[in-house]
Protein backbone atom coordinates (compact mmCIF):
# COMPACT_ATOMS: atom_id res chain seq x y z
CA UNK A 1 0.00 0.00 0.00
CA UNK A 2 0.98 3.69 -0.75
CA UNK A 3 2.05 5.46 2.62
CA UNK A 4 -0.89 8.28 3.61
CA UNK A 5 -0.05 11.64 2.56
CA UNK A 6 1.35 14.02 5.22
CA UNK A 7 -1.98 16.20 5.89
CA UNK A 8 -3.78 12.86 5.56
CA UNK A 9 -1.95 11.12 7.85
CA UNK A 10 -1.88 13.39 10.59
CA UNK A 11 -5.65 13.96 10.22
CA UNK A 12 -5.88 10.42 10.61
CA UNK A 13 -3.68 10.17 13.57
CA UNK A 14 -5.19 12.83 15.18
CA UNK A 15 -8.50 11.10 16.93
CA UNK A 16 -7.84 7.33 17.77
CA UNK A 17 -10.23 4.60 16.20
CA UNK A 18 -10.49 3.56 20.00
CA UNK A 19 -9.28 3.62 23.31
CA UNK A 20 -8.73 0.34 26.03
CA UNK A 21 -7.04 -0.85 29.07
CA UNK A 22 -5.24 -4.09 29.61
CA UNK A 23 -5.00 -5.66 32.86
CA UNK A 24 -3.29 -8.73 34.66
CA UNK A 25 -5.12 -11.29 36.28
CA UNK A 26 -7.06 -10.49 39.87
CA UNK A 27 -4.51 -10.07 42.56
CA UNK A 28 -1.91 -9.12 39.99
CA UNK A 29 -2.37 -5.23 40.55
CA UNK A 30 0.83 -3.48 42.20
CA UNK A 31 1.68 -6.76 43.68
CA UNK A 32 2.63 -8.65 40.55
CA UNK A 33 6.48 -9.29 39.75
CA UNK A 34 8.23 -6.77 38.15
CA UNK A 35 8.29 -7.70 33.91
CA UNK A 36 11.84 -8.50 32.68
CA UNK A 37 13.38 -5.24 31.01
CA UNK A 38 12.26 -5.45 27.00
CA UNK A 39 8.93 -7.07 27.85
CA UNK A 40 6.44 -5.38 24.65
CA UNK A 41 2.56 -5.46 24.91
CA UNK A 42 1.10 -6.09 21.61
CA UNK A 43 -2.72 -4.63 20.40
CA UNK A 44 -4.32 -5.74 17.09
CA UNK A 45 -7.47 -5.46 15.54
CA UNK A 46 -9.58 -6.69 13.28
CA UNK A 47 -12.93 -7.00 12.29
CA UNK A 48 -15.42 -9.79 13.99
CA UNK A 49 -16.82 -11.85 11.03
CA UNK A 50 -17.38 -15.30 11.38
CA UNK A 51 -14.59 -17.22 9.94
CA UNK A 52 -14.94 -18.05 6.07
CA UNK A 53 -13.91 -21.78 5.95
CA UNK A 54 -14.32 -22.08 2.40
CA UNK A 55 -12.30 -18.82 1.54
CA UNK A 56 -9.72 -20.69 4.50
CA UNK A 57 -9.06 -23.78 2.70
CA UNK A 58 -8.83 -21.69 -0.85
CA UNK A 59 -6.15 -19.23 0.19
CA UNK A 60 -4.93 -20.46 3.24
CA UNK A 61 -6.60 -17.64 5.48
CA UNK A 62 -7.79 -19.57 8.41
CA UNK A 63 -10.80 -17.57 7.24
CA UNK A 64 -9.80 -14.39 9.61
CA UNK A 65 -10.38 -10.80 8.11
CA UNK A 66 -6.73 -9.35 8.51
CA UNK A 67 -6.03 -6.72 10.94
CA UNK A 68 -6.65 -3.04 10.79
CA UNK A 69 -4.81 -1.92 13.68
CA UNK A 70 -1.77 -3.21 15.47
CA UNK A 71 0.57 -1.67 17.63
CA UNK A 72 3.51 -2.40 20.04
CA UNK A 73 4.08 -0.74 23.53
CA UNK A 74 7.29 -0.96 24.38
CA UNK A 75 8.01 -1.77 28.68
CA UNK A 76 4.11 -1.45 29.76
CA UNK A 77 2.89 -0.56 33.08
CA UNK A 78 -0.35 -1.76 34.43
CA UNK A 79 -3.15 -0.93 34.16
CA UNK A 80 -2.21 -0.03 30.33
CA UNK A 81 -4.31 2.17 29.18
CA UNK A 82 -3.53 2.35 24.82
CA UNK A 83 -5.06 4.05 22.04
CA UNK A 84 -5.32 2.94 18.70
CA UNK A 85 -5.25 5.72 15.61
CA UNK A 86 -4.22 6.20 12.04
CA UNK A 87 -0.59 5.71 13.10
CA UNK A 88 -1.41 2.01 14.21
CA UNK A 89 -3.71 1.00 10.59
CA UNK A 90 -2.10 -2.04 8.77
CA UNK A 91 -1.94 -2.04 5.18
CA UNK A 92 -5.32 -3.82 5.21
CA UNK A 93 -7.06 -1.21 7.66
CA UNK A 94 -5.78 1.74 5.50
CA UNK A 95 -7.66 0.44 2.01
CA UNK A 96 -10.18 2.01 0.01
CA UNK A 97 -13.69 1.12 0.79
CA UNK A 98 -14.47 -0.60 -2.41
CA UNK A 99 -11.39 -2.90 -0.88
CA UNK A 100 -12.65 -3.24 2.41
CA UNK A 101 -14.60 -6.19 2.08
CA UNK A 102 -12.20 -8.60 0.78
CA UNK A 103 -9.84 -10.91 3.15
CA UNK A 104 -6.74 -10.55 1.25
CA UNK A 105 -3.85 -9.47 -0.28
CA UNK A 106 -6.13 -6.97 -2.88
CA UNK A 107 -7.35 -4.95 0.16
CA UNK A 108 -3.81 -4.13 1.31
CA UNK A 109 -3.13 -2.99 -2.59
CA UNK A 110 -5.93 -1.12 -2.67
CA UNK A 111 -4.92 2.79 -2.38
CA UNK A 112 -5.45 4.14 1.13
CA UNK A 113 -8.24 6.23 2.06
CA UNK A 114 -9.04 9.65 1.72
CA UNK A 115 -8.61 11.75 5.25
CA UNK A 116 -12.13 12.54 5.32
CA UNK A 117 -13.52 8.94 4.18
CA UNK A 118 -13.76 6.61 7.23
CA UNK A 119 -11.93 3.31 7.04
CA UNK A 120 -14.38 0.72 5.49
CA UNK A 121 -14.47 -1.35 9.20
CA UNK A 122 -15.53 1.99 10.94
CA UNK A 123 -19.06 1.02 11.34
CA UNK A 124 -18.36 -3.11 12.14
CA UNK A 125 -17.47 -4.38 15.52
CA UNK A 126 -14.01 -5.32 16.40
CA UNK A 127 -12.42 -8.35 18.50
CA UNK A 128 -9.32 -6.41 19.86
CA UNK A 129 -6.73 -9.11 21.18
CA UNK A 130 -3.38 -8.14 23.20
CA UNK A 131 -0.17 -9.78 24.22
CA UNK A 132 2.17 -9.42 26.87
CA UNK A 133 5.39 -10.66 25.17
CA UNK A 134 7.96 -11.15 28.15
CA UNK A 135 11.17 -10.78 25.69
CA UNK A 136 9.81 -8.82 23.50
CA UNK A 137 9.94 -10.25 20.19
CA UNK A 138 6.53 -11.10 18.46
CA UNK A 139 8.08 -13.98 16.38
CA UNK A 140 8.80 -16.03 19.52
CA UNK A 141 6.34 -17.72 22.18
CA UNK A 142 7.02 -18.31 25.78
CA UNK A 143 4.81 -20.25 28.24
CA UNK A 144 4.94 -16.91 29.92
CA UNK A 145 3.42 -14.72 27.89
CA UNK A 146 0.06 -13.25 28.67
CA UNK A 147 -3.02 -13.28 26.32
CA UNK A 148 -6.02 -11.41 26.34
CA UNK A 149 -9.23 -10.32 24.07
CA UNK A 150 -11.66 -7.73 23.91
CA UNK A 151 -15.03 -6.09 22.09
CA UNK A 152 -15.49 -3.06 20.56
CA UNK A 153 -18.47 -1.73 19.30
CA UNK A 154 -18.99 1.13 17.36
CA UNK A 155 -22.36 2.29 18.21
CA UNK A 156 -21.36 1.47 22.19
CA UNK A 157 -18.47 3.95 22.30
CA UNK A 158 -16.21 3.34 25.72
CA UNK A 159 -12.80 1.30 26.36
CA UNK A 160 -12.08 -1.79 25.27
CA UNK A 161 -11.71 -4.33 28.56
CA UNK A 162 -8.65 -6.84 28.23
CA UNK A 163 -7.58 -8.72 30.66
CA UNK A 164 -4.67 -10.71 30.39
CA UNK A 165 -4.45 -14.33 30.73
CA UNK A 166 -2.03 -17.06 31.19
Amino acid sequence: ALPLPAAAAAAAAAAPFLRGVATLPEGGGDSAPSLPPGAALYVTARPNRPDNVPRAILDGTRGKPPPVLAARFQDPSFPFRFALDGTNLTPEGAAAAEAGGTDGASAAAAAPPQASSPPWWAEEDLVVSARLDSDGIAATRDPTDLVGRGFYRPSGGGEVAIELQG
